[in-house]
């Protein structure tokens, strides 16, 4: 891939050891303490580098945990009911991760404060599966972006608050509701009561 700002070709294992760096620093001196410049002198990329590639820490810190684009492999062949495992197992095992829990506090502040930032991850990491959970039936987005909803946000509370809770036992049987919420024909009981 060329680098159009650079006019030479983008080397992309600066990408990797930046990534590295940045994972391992959030584990070790956490969100306040890592900083762009630290990142630059233990991953031995300069500053400058950083800059033309991400706009601020925390677009880096999401590039770093979650990827440029979601990973839509483990759905490969899957129906409505395989989707929703790989939702909440997914959903758990990446808020277990040291580096996300790390990540989190400030991740949800830089959020709160950059809109656009916020809305652009929603978008580009739910869009993708979301189409694929409804791309035989009108209608399901809103039931994909729910169960997305649910699964991402009983795992980071039970990972970051509830953490005597956070067991397989309760994590399937949040599968099991959430499984048992849309049918694999896609007909919700609530669009069935209204017919």
């Amino acid at each position: 891939m060329e680098d159009t700002k650079a006019g030479r070709p983008r080397d992309d294992s600066i990408d990797e050891r930046v990534f590295e760096v940045t994972r391992e620093l959030l584990v070790d001196v956490g969100w306040d303490d890592m900083s762009l410049r630290l990142i630059a002198a233990r991953s031995g990329v300069s500053r400058s580098s950083i800059n033309r590639r991400w706009s601020s820490k925390a677009e880096l810190v999401l590039h770093a945990i979650l990827g440029a684009t979601p990973d839509l492999a483990p759905f490969a062949g899957t129906d409505r009911s395989g989707w929703i495992a790989w939702v909440v197992r997914g959903s758990r095992q990446l808020f277990g991760r040291p580096e996300v829990r790390a990540a989190v506090p400030g991740l949800l502040l830089a959020m709160a404060e950059n809109e656009e930032m916020r809305r652009r991850l929603w978008a580009d990491f739910s869009g993708p599966a979301v189409a694929l959970f409804a791309s035989d039936s009108a209608g399901l987005e809103h039931d994909a972006h729910a169960i997305i909803a649910m699964a991402a946000g009983s795992a980071l509370f039970l990972g970051s608050i509830a953490v005597e809770d956070d067991t397989d036992a309760l994590h399937a049987r949040i599968l099991n509701i959430l499984t048992q919420a849309v049918p694999s024909d896609g007909k919700t009981p609530e669009r069935e009561s209204h017919r």
